[in-house]
């Protein structure tokens, strides 16, 4: 459900910034190409947010900082590489409001946080898929979704692992099990999704799922901790 919203509402925003580019640009398919190629800095402003942490100021702000340039510098090879292969146009020959940074950054904030506030009020009412459905060593397989332990990835395979104890091996990267998964499911290490309903201790840096104790990285220890209410903590 997750996924489908998501891409259902970046369609919505490229609609809207096409509507906003029309104004500035002669012709709908150039404000509309205009509007495709704000999504790379979009989607990108998107991901780096989600490891955003101020429990180290200093880390924190040097964060802000690096995410402002590098989406704002996205967006400008984006909309000037664009511009000129398809229409020939320079940026001296572009609108001055396409590079107005202010504008850039106020534009991506206000989306990505309209995303998830709608998220939080719609998807989170909506009851959790009981049943998930992949692939698995050439074999369609069904599971109930809180049966799942965790999901390790493995070099080229990820490994479903199931509170009966039994594992099934899939191709599908863990970062695309994170987008299907609903919000049971945490990033703890760059190897691993945890279900959190299965979680039976924790520690400050560790974290025990069934019989399996796992390192929780450093980069999603401020996540973890903001997204779980351990049972116990030592």
């Amino acid at each position: 459900m997750r996924k489908y919203f998501n891409i259902g509402y970046w369609l919505v925003v490229v609609l809207l910034m096409s509507l906003i580019f029309s104004s500035v640009v002669d012709g709908y398919s150039k404000a509309l190409l205009l509007a495709v190629m704000f999504l790379p800095g979009a989607l990108l402003a998107k991901y780096l947010m989600r490891d955003l942490s101020f429990t180290n100021r200093r880390k924190g702000i040097l964060h802000c900082i690096c995410l402002a340039v590098s989406t704002l510098l996205t967006e400008y090879l984006c909309i000037i590489f664009t511009s000129w292969y398809l229409f020939k146009l320079y940026p001296g020959n572009l609108p001055d409001l396409i590079f107005n940074p202010v504008l850039i950054w106020i534009l991506l904030a206000a989306f990505i946080a309209l995303e998830r506030i709608i998220e939080y009020y719609l998807i989170k009412t909506v009851p959790p898929d009981e049943y998930i459905t992949f692939i698995s060593e050439r074999k369609k397989v069904s599971v109930r979704t809180d049966s799942i332990l965790l999901v390790e990835s493995r070099d080229s395979e990820v490994l479903i692992r199931m509170a009966d104890q039994t594992a099934y091996r899939t191709k599908m990267k863990i970062s695309q099990w994170e987008s299907v998964l609903d919000d049971r499911f945490i990033r703890v290490h760059r190897s691993y999704l945890i279900n959190v309903n299965h979680i039976e201790h924790t520690t400050a840096s560790q974290v025990t799922v069934g019989s399996f104790t796992i390192e929780v990285s450093r980069k999603y220890r401020d996540t973890f901790r903001r997204s779980v209410q351990p049972p116990q903590n030592c």
